[in-house]
């Protein structure tokens, strides 16, 4: 019962199949509180359990789960974190406190399952996070069409209204939605300096951008960067903001 993974919002849709899926376990609970609209309240979802208090400490690392026996537990966060880290703190130690539960339900002992590995627990634990943090149905009636030119602004003001941080839900978007999140430096060639994908989703970034066409559409001045071309994986649409010889680009790949 460990802190959170150093990259909050990176997860797999690969889990442990010994572990329940962490998307509907975060679902259901969200679904007690009627969530329909970010930021989900993540205090009133700790206050289902009147035993589990969050509290904030001095640390080394981010959080941890304390089980205090019969009187619940506590989720010890790092008081000199930003808010957007003990957001995550507490949604992915909420994650440990409803493994727990469900084993102490059908065991009759809280704890945390043993048979599989701690690395395999903490994703388990940083994929509920993002889950309750960003849910799927919030996330995707909350961003402008693929094919509007106006999607990339969507996507890098949505990360307020979530309370997350900008590069959790860049990762979060390209798990669900294939949409992907990168920033170039304009030159010859054009540089990536970050992308949030998985490698095959790199790889085809860097197609993208060898295509004449592309750098045509990147290297005009117009402030608006909007287009739509046809690869080999099928239709892709591309929005961007432009800064100087910095470019923000959202590429929404066929899902």
């Amino acid at each position: 019962m460990n802190t959170v993974s150093s990259q909050p919002g990176r997860v797999s849709a690969n889990h442990d199949p010994q572990l329940p899926n962490p998307d509907l376990f975060a679902e259901k609970l969200l679904g007690r509180l009627n969530v329909n609209k970010p930021p989900v309240p993540l205090s009133m979802l700790v206050s289902i359990w009147k035993e589990l208090s969050v509290v904030e400490e001095e640390l080394d690392g981010a959080g941890y789960l304390l089980p205090l026996g019969k009187l619940g537990a506590e989720i010890i966060v790092n008081k000199n974190d930003g808010d957007e880290r003990k957001k995550f703190t507490v949604a992915h130690e909420l994650g440990h406190w409803v493994l727990g539960l469900a084993l102490q339900k059908k065991r009759g002992e809280f704890r945390q399952p043993h048979r599989v590995t701690r690395a395999a627990l903490e994703k388990w634990c940083d994929a509920f996070a993002a889950s309750i943090l960003m849910p799927p149905s919030l996330v995707v009636a909350g961003l402008p069409p693929r094919d509007s030119p106006y999607l990339v602004d969507g996507i890098l003001d949505a990360s307020k209204k979530f309370g997350v941080s900008r590069e959790a839900f860049f990762i979060r978007v390209w798990e669900l939605l294939k949409i992907q999140v990168a920033m170039l430096k304009l030159g010859m060639p054009v540089a990536v300096r970050r992308s949030y994908s998985d490698k095959e989703g790199e790889r085809e970034l860097v197609r993208l951008l060898g295509a004449s066409v592309v750098r045509e559409q990147l290297e005009s001045t117009s402030p608006v960067i909007a287009f739509a071309l046809r690869t080999s994986c099928g239709r892709v649409f591309v929005s961007g903001k432009r800064a100087a010889r910095d470019i923000t680009l959202c590429v929404a790949w066929p899902t």
